[in-house]
């Protein structure tokens, strides 16, 4: 068939029904959590940018009501999505941002169409699906040839979710998905600036618009993944990409196998695990950062490429800095929203302890996530001479095979959701979406909902 029809194929018969119990939790964790980082995410510059260039003349928190905008489902996408990334704290999976380029295209989708709780479901479990297919048969990490994986993957996924929430048939469903695969786009050269989370919020307006132009009547090569000159070989890295076996899509399901992994950092998730361990090599030992000599960090080799940010000026370039995530483990103990900021990054002893950092990129995969290493260490000199060296860590808190509490994902939630959303309301909105399954349509979210601003 090629695997372009069968992603065509199984996203026409995909309902809520066949979605595992167990995927619905992770999908309900995952539009808690987006939400979360968007209605914060809505008070950043970068939502007021893209927002006026669709047109968008109110206040950007306004967005954060689900009410009439006057905006088609795409551009909403555009301003959701790079809202959901703008600050970096959304989840992570699949090498790349899936909520963030899900939640804002279905929420977007969801209200132009009048789609229920249970449909928005499907539809992020469709795009989940078809990013694993994509990602499952390259064996190398698109940050190595630049490409930002979830801009490239992500384009694909969204118009199998809006496919799902337009109820396409399989030939336009197809359609769609060629469509999409000519509109990924998203370099790694811009990250640490407005345009990553920019990146974002194009894929969900890109993954909108390829439905709407299958439903118009534009065509697009039934191959358009699979081909010798096709999606998958234009992105790949060193050619390696599988295009010829049948796609695994469903069956079985890898949103219960890989799940999605909620950031308690608002950082690059490639330092989450050397954050872990120099916070926590410092607090059991009671080290002060002037007590620190130098800090050696043994990082996987693709991390230490996104990590590309040596003496970060800003809080966006900071996100992107291993050094940086260093220095705030170390006078800080702790890297929050207080420590990503412009003023906290500027400080003297801040920029002082980059020189005391030293990266060590580690070659050897991980055999269940080939573009990350193993584990990821610390160790540190004192200036008396002794040496520390943290636990291995495997995976950071947050992450799918460690969970994340309900109390955690609520602080974060309330915190994030303090920049749009009145305080006394943000429970009623949390308690919402933690039952999205029962939700009728998007509308029942707007009555949860307060700006700050009025």
């Amino acid at each position: 068939m090629g695997l372009t029809r069968e992603i065509g194929e199984f996203v026409a018969g995909l309902r809520f029904e066949r979605v595992p119990a167990g995927a619905v939790e992770t999908v309900t964790r995952g539009f808690i959590d987006c939400v979360g980082v968007m209605l914060a995410g809505l008070a950043e510059p970068v939502a007021s940018v893209v927002a006026k260039s669709v047109g968008f003349a109110g206040p950007v928190a306004r967005l954060a009501e689900f009410g009439e905008t006057g905006l088609a489902a795409p551009d909403l996408a555009l301003i959701y999505g790079a809202a959901a990334h703008a600050l970096d704290y959304d989840d992570t999976g699949l090498n790349g941002h899936p909520s963030a380029v899900l939640v804002p295209a279905i929420l977007a989708e969801a209200q132009e169409v009048g789609a229920d709780g249970k449909q928005m479901i499907a539809a992020y479990v469709a795009g989940y699906e078809v990013w694993a297919e994509l990602v499952e048969r390259e064996p190398d990490s698109l940050h190595q040839k630049g490409w930002h994986p979830s801009a490239v993957y992500g384009t694909l996924a969204t118009a199998a979710a809006s496919a799902v929430l337009r109820k396409l048939d399989a030939e336009l469903a197809t359609r769609a998905v060629g469509i999409a695969a000519s509109l990924s786009s998203g370099v790694v050269a811009n990250f640490g600036s407005m345009t990553k989370p920019f990146h974002l919020g194009r894929t969900a307006q890109s993954g909108l618009t390829a439905t709407r132009l299958a439903q118009a009547g534009l065509t697009a090569s039934a191959d358009a993944v699979e081909h010798d000159l096709g999606f998958l070989r234009a992105v790949s890295p060193a050619g390696l990409v599988d295009t010829s076996r049948p796609a695994h899509l469903g069956a079985p399901w890898r949103i219960e196998k890989f799940g999605i992994n909620v950031k308690l950092y608002p950082m690059c998730f490639g330092s989450h695990r050397i954050l872990d361990a120099m916070i926590d090599t410092c607090a059991a030992n009671n080290i002060a950062a002037g007590d620190i000599a130098n800090v050696e960090v043994d990082l996987s080799i693709n991390s230490t490429k996104v990590l590309r940010n040596h003496r970060p000026k800003t809080a966006l370039e900071a996100k992107f800095s291993a050094e940086f995530a260093m220095a705030a483990a170390a006078l800080a103990g702790r890297c929050g929203a207080d420590e990503v900021s412009d003023g906290f990054v500027t400080r003297p002893e801040v920029q002082a302890f980059f020189d005391k950092v030293r990266i060590h990129p580690l070659t050897e995969k991980d055999p269940e996530e080939p573009t990350r290493s193993p584990f990821d260490q610390v160790r540190i000199t004192l200036a008396d001479g002794r040496a520390l060296a943290s636990l291995p860590v495997y995976e950071p808190r947050g992450h799918f095979k460690r969970g994340v509490a309900r109390d955690v994902l609520w602080r974060k939630f309330a915190d994030c959701a303090a920049a749009t959303v009145s305080q006394d309301r943000a429970p009623a909105l949390f308690d919402a979406l933690q039952n999205l399954s029962r939700l009728t349509s998007v509308t029942e979210l707007r009555p949860a909902l307060a700006s700050a601003a009025e």
